[in-house]
């Protein structure tokens, strides 16, 4: 008795300390500026206006993993890449909280038009995305050259400018 009391703990506790995988960002929906966008695949594609042959495309680009609550559960920041069916192409970086009731997205943060995301990655409990831009006044058809960084924290479930 003692002895099958053992071995059923012995394989009870590796299940209990199972890690927590982190949400699927590929398969998660999102808030961009005041619009629900749902990702399937790494992708979400809907008209650009009513009627409109047009489509405004959102994808999913880099992703980086880390614990950005203080919950011990993995977190996901992704860069969303939105292009609205004319001529700008704006990058979001959002996060997937990984809460105990379930995945909670944050607001996207506008990183910027027409940009070149280098890296996304979470360092402690920042979100650090490097990216080139333009310089001031340069147009937008000018290929972005400027290192650049923003970093952004949670706070109360809102992504925000470190």
């Amino acid at each position: 008795m003692r002895r099958a009391v053992l071995m059923t703990l012995i394989l009870a506790l590796p299940a209990c300390g199972a890690p927590v995988a982190a949400p699927d960002a590929a398969n998660a929906t999102y808030q961009i500026e005041r619009a629900s966008v749902t990702l399937v695949a790494g992708r979400a594609e809907v008209p650009a206006a009513p009627g409109s042959a047009a489509k405004a495309v959102t994808t999913l680009g880099s992703r980086a993993t880390g614990d950005l609550d203080g919950d011990g559960r993995p977190d996901v920041a992704a860069i969303l890449v939105q292009q609205p069916g004319g001529t700008g192409t704006f990058t979001y970086v959002a996060v997937l909280q990984n809460l105990a009731g379930g995945v909670k997205a944050t607001n996207a943060v506008l990183v910027g038009d027409r940009v070149n995301v280098q890296a996304i990655r979470v360092d402690g409990r920042t979100v650090v995305i490097e990216y080139l831009d333009r310089r001031p006044g340069e147009p937008f058809s000018a290929t972005p050259s400027v290192a650049t960084t923003k970093k952004l924290v949670l706070s109360d479930g809102q992504l925000i400018a470190a």
